[in-house]
């Protein structure tokens, strides 16, 4: 009896073993692909003075692995599915750039769109953290190599991530294709200024700042000679008396709707301010001088970049595409008349600039600005070798992913409008957000120019482009509203610099509800004389 309990008992254990033996790679896999699909956080400790390499050990799921494989193996990316989403809740279409293998010797680049709109979202975009960032010694002679290293390492750390199919971080995105811009900002064609700070007196200053213009009112030659910066800095208190933000600005000498004389006098008011900065202007120009001579006294990388090698320039022919833009320019007959082109070029440029610096992030801050070269148009003493960012914007209630922007005129609803983009609404002169916010508005802002494009609309004003992206994607805009409309200076006059008794952040302006799902074509790597044509639109409304 005992016995044949004791065979009936290994009888059922050896069919459980068998049960469990058959279901356990399909338990296996289920674990696997829970792990696998949550991509871990890379650990970014890098530091300033000395930059370690990142660990490997990082995970991306096998999907993303196996998609740019296939991508690059095929040369062909998959035409975009149409999408829907509910007004106020889309993500922006993110067009990146690879390399085919199918084609040696010489592979071939292209554009694809991020599968499903949220593959890659879990993938950074640059090579640092803010938790990890160390503030700069603004006196020590050794800074401004250890700026120079910082740069070129975590310039290398996104090449070596651009020749692998894990993605460690995010490839170019268009309108870029490749790390051009990032290149010529570590180049050493590039200089670094300021590191340490030479603040050498001159008399018109000193007459400026004592208010007496008298030519008796000058300086001796030893106090000429004394170029030791004393004067405070006013920097932000919660970033331990070091500047917490980074300007960016770019000039051109281009026929514009204003005199280069008038630029030349306006920057100077730009270029004293104390908070560090990125230039981009022409090699070989007296420009590049002259930014020079006008930023000894704070952190600066003046970058010589040919306007040629704009990536809306090289993508988008000045004789073709852009003289096409000008025939439809709403202003062409009145404030844009006989403008240079080239003028579309830099304003639909900035954000690529602004993206590219803030993504090697040479000084190591929390915060970066676009200003437009001449934005103080009249004296701004309180920028004269001070912090015209003195405010933490987060803090101030602008939430991480947006960018905040100063409103100029009065909203006014009109769905046709917002389609067109034949309306302003923000200001393109100033506009500051952490990194995060500026690359959601990076994403936002050029998936809408692309929309436009390729729908027939004019897409050569910046801040055109601007109302319909913050209506399609407003978590990326935080438009601040001010007392009066029209004001063009205060974001920097008053609002930045926290001066008592000026604009505060508040709520943002709330925008009409809007939703636009048309299934645009992937953008052709190469060159784009006509957005609107049936080559640029195969597949997708049956051109051949």
């Amino acid at each position: 009896m005992s016995s044949s309990i004791f065979r009936r008992f290994i009888r059922i254990v050896l069919i459980a073993l068998l049960i469990i033996c058959a279901l356990f790679p399909f338990l296996l896999t289920h674990t696997l692909n829970i792990n696998t699909s949550i991509p871990t956080q890379l650990d970014d400790r890098l530091q300033l003075q000395q930059p370690k390499q990142q660990s490997n050990s990082y995970f991306v799921s096998p999907d993303i692995s196996s998609f740019i494989r296939k991508l690059k193996k095929d040369g062909v990316a998959p035409l975009p599915l149409p999408r829907t989403c509910s007004p106020g809740k889309c993500k922006p279409r993110r067009y990146f750039s690879t390399t085919t293998t199918n084609q040696p010797p010489n592979p071939m680049p292209i554009y694809y769109l991020e599968p499903n709109y949220t593959m890659f979202s879990d993938i950074p975009s640059r090579p640092w953290d803010e938790s990890t960032l160390i503030k700069i010694d603004l006196h020590s002679n050794n800074t401004a190599s250890i700026v120079q290293s910082t740069i070129e390492w975590r310039y290398n750390q996104l090449l070596e991530s651009d020749h692998t199919d894990t993605l460690r971080y995010l490839p170019p995105q268009f309108p870029q294709w490749d790390r051009s811009i990032h290149e010529h900002i570590i180049s050493s064609s590039s200089t670094i200024l300021g590191l340490p700070p030479k603040c050498c007196p001159s008399n018109v200053v000193h007459r400026f700042l004592t208010k007496n213009q008298s030519e008796a009112n000058v300086l001796s030659d030893e106090e000429l000679a004394d170029c030791e910066c004393r004067s405070p800095r006013n920097y932000p208190k919660d970033g331990n008396d070091r500047p917490t933000t980074t300007i960016i600005t770019a000039f051109y000498e281009i026929s514009s709707k204003h005199p280069v004389r008038m630029y030349e006098k306006t920057s100077g008011q730009l270029l004293a301010t104390a908070d560090p900065m990125i230039i981009f202007c022409e090699p070989n120009s007296r420009w590049v001088n002259f930014f020079k001579e006008q930023r000894q006294h704070a952190p600066t990388i003046v970058v010589p970049l040919s306007a040629n090698e704009l990536r809306l320039k090289k993508h988008f022919p000045q004789e073709t595409f852009w003289k096409d833009q000008y025939n439809i320019d709403p202003e062409g007959p009145t404030h844009h008349k006989n403008v240079n082109t080239m003028l579309y070029v830099i304003w639909d440029e900035k954000l690529v600039l602004l993206h590219t610096a803030a993504m090697l992030n040479p000084f190591n801050t929390t915060q970066f600005a676009w200003v437009d070269t001449g934005y103080f148009r009249n004296p701004a003493p309180h920028a004269y070798r001070q912090s015209v960012v003195r405010i933490n914007i987060t803090k101030e209630g602008v939430a991480d992913e947006s960018t905040l922007m100063f409103r100029m005129i009065p909203y006014n609803f009109k769905e046709d409008a917002v389609i067109s983009g034949n309306q302003v609404l923000v200001g393109g002169n100033s506009f500051i957000g952490t990194y995060h916010g500026l690359d959601n508005l990076y994403s936002a802002f050029y998936d809408t120019f692309w929309t436009m494009a390729t729908t027939g609309q004019f897409v050569g004003s910046d801040q055109k482009v601007m109302y319909r992206t913050c209506h399609m994607y407003p978590n990326a805009c935080h438009i601040h509203h001010p007392r009066k409309d029209r004001q063009w200076l205060k974001m920097l006059g008053e609002l930045l610099p926290g001066v008592e008794g000026g604009e505060k952040i508040g709520q943002p302006l709330q925008l009409h509800d809007f939703s636009s799902n048309e299934n645009v074509p992937i953008p052709p790597l190469g060159i784009v004389d006509n957005a609107t044509s049936d080559i640029t639109w195969t597949g997708i409304r049956g051109g051949s």
